[in-house]
């Protein structure tokens, strides 16, 4: 008969938000402004194993819980680019949804894998982990 294991923390059965502990002693997490922290990790709370590169964040997405205005997510995404933490997948591009134009930007955390998103048109390609754990 198998032991049934106990945990020391419970996760209420969900998946797991796994932030390694050499970013979070990184330089560039810990330079990060509040927002950025608030983007990046509603960011990676779409992240299941299999989707990155296919990670969206857009201004409605944000409206969830506390608000968070258009062009100071802008700013937190700018951010968390220039820190690495992050890279843009795929540009936004802006038309009419009728013709099927529009659509939103794309991105994946740096600390995981890029996974092949077959369908999303993505500029990169998937590959090893970019974040330089320093």
């Amino acid at each position: 008969m198998a032991r049934k294991t106990k945990y020391k923390v419970d996760f209420g059965g969900g998946r797991v938000l796994a932030l390694p502990y050499r970013l979070l002693i990184s330089d560039a997490f810990d330079n990060l402004s509040t927002k950025a922290v608030t983007v990046l990790i509603k960011l990676a709370r779409n992240y299941n194993g299999r989707n990155n590169g296919d990670l969206s964040c857009t201004a409605s997405m944000m409206a969830k819980g506390k608000p968070m205005d258009a062009k100071t997510l802008s700013s937190a995404l700018t951010e968390l680019v220039d820190a690495g933490l992050i890279v843009r997948t795929r540009e936004n591009r802006k038309g009419g949804r009728e013709q099927g134009m529009a659509r939103c930007a794309l991105y994946a955390i740096t600390w995981a894998a890029i996974d092949d998103c077959p369908g999303k048109d993505l500029e990169i390609g998937p590959g090893p982990p970019r974040f330089k754990f320093v």
